[in-house]
């Protein structure tokens, strides 16, 4: 069923290209909130879904409890198996077609190679693993609420992105921990108003390290 959304979202955003692409996809994004949260027979609507942590088993060869610790580490294992797969992807044929498009989607396309096929896979692959953070988070927290695809949500991962390095696999990463890092500690001294100068530091960031914390560090290393 998630995958209707993701292949029709994929078919309309990848007619368009950068800030529309952006607003496409949030505009869906905001159309799946409204749907699950008014659909309240099979998602609850505001009050959400809760339930039991699921045991780890393979049929037939073990089972586990998903304990905080099991948790733990089937997570770790889960992100860094989806690492390599990314990676894999990345520096595969397909991959090179994708960064390809991205340097100059006009000679991509003029030397033959279907580009709006490409965009749709490349969007269908990055709802899947979209999708597969949402099914961790909600096993982490027993709990599915409506307010897991609302587009702030989105826009955190956007950000994440922005301040580790657009482009590459292991600044998602850095910039997540380091978003969280400036939310947490600005929150203890600014209760409410924390974000305000979250936000600054993520425009300065945008201004003056467009490519991100790894960007920085490279161009420093290479110094």
């Amino acid at each position: 069923m998630d995958g209707v959304p993701v292949r029709a979202r994929a078919y309309f955003s990848t007619r368009l290209r950068d800030i529309y692409f952006a607003i496409t996809t949030l505009i869906f994004s905001q159309i799946f909130y409204v749907i699950i949260f008014t659909w309240t027979e099979l998602t609850g609507g505001e009050n959400g879904l809760t339930f039991r942590r699921p045991a780890l088993a393979v049929p037939g060869l073990f089972s586990v409890p998903f304990t905080s610790e099991t948790l733990h580490w089937f997570v770790l294992a889960v992100v860094t198996l989806s690492y390599l797969v990314l990676r894999r992807i990345t520096r595969s044929p397909f991959g090179m077609v994708l960064q390809s498009i991205r340097e100059n989607e006009a000679r991509t396309r003029a030397i033959g190679y279907p580009v709006e096929r490409y965009k749709i896979v490349a969007v269908m692959l990055s709802g899947l693993f979209a999708g597969l953070a949402g099914v961790l988070y909600a096993i982490q927290n027993r709990f599915a609420a409506p307010d897991f695809v609302f587009f702030l949500v989105s826009g955190e991962v956007v950000i994440f992105n922005v301040m580790g390095g657009i482009g590459t696999l292991v600044g998602p990463i850095v910039g997540a921990a380091f978003f969280l890092l400036l939310r947490e500690g600005f929150s203890r001294f600014f209760t409410e108003y924390y974000l305000i100068p979250v936000g600054l530091i993520f425009i300065a960031m945008v201004i003056f390290m467009p490519q991100g914390l790894l960007g920085f560090m490279r161009r420093s290393l290479n110094r």
